[in-house]
């Protein structure tokens, strides 16, 4: 579909800047027009880009994404700290929806897009513990727009030496956004 579009513009711009350079038969209007509805196309295309890149630099803007496309969005911030991402979400991922590599380490995501109410239990970072080690992964990340419960935070303080665990909250998912947050060294 972007390609057919992209060759209507190219195609409309050349026939637009003919009409306009060589004036056939009194049409140098036609051709003035299409160059701006061309520059027309190009502003809204640009403010289309621009409105989604603020929308996904806040909280609110990501609770508003489809799950598959936040997902994406994480994986954009890890390539952004140095990591190779292997998007796995959907159906039998897992438990895992992203796989990202860095050196000699392996970090395994999960992101749950959730509404400002909505909290992570400690059930779901045990699967996602259990899910990294079954991967071999030597780190784990749990990326939510929600809130992550005590229970949570407390099961994931308690594990011994090893998988690392970082649960990222909505309030720390604002800050990774926009780059003024790291996952850790």
């Amino acid at each position: 579909m972007l390609v057919v579009m992209t060759r209507v513009v190219v195609l409309l711009v050349v026939v637009s800047g003919v009409v306009l350079s060589f004036d056939p038969a009194g049409y140098r209007w036609a051709g003035a027009a299409g160059i701006g509805a061309v520059l027309l196309l190009a502003l809204l295309r640009v403010r289309s880009v621009l409105r989604r890149r603020s929308q996904r630099r806040s909280v609110e803007g990501l609770r508003r994404l489809p799950p598959h496309d936040f997902e994406q969005e994480v994986g954009r911030w890890l390539k952004r700290e140095g990591w190779r991402v292997e998007q796995r979400g959907g159906t039998g991922d897992g438990g895992i929806d992203l796989l990202a590599t860095r050196g000699r380490e392996t970090l395994a995501v999960q992101c749950k897009r959730y509404a400002e109410s909505a909290t992570v239990t400690a059930a779901q970072v045990r699967d996602l513990y259990g899910a990294a080690v079954a991967s071999g992964s030597t780190r784990a990340a749990l990326v939510t727009t929600g809130r992550i419960s005590r229970a949570a935070m407390a099961w994931a303080e308690e594990l011994p030496a090893g998988l690392r665990m970082h649960l990222v909250d909505s309030e720390a998912v604002g800050r990774f956004a926009t780059g003024q947050w790291r996952l850790g060294a």
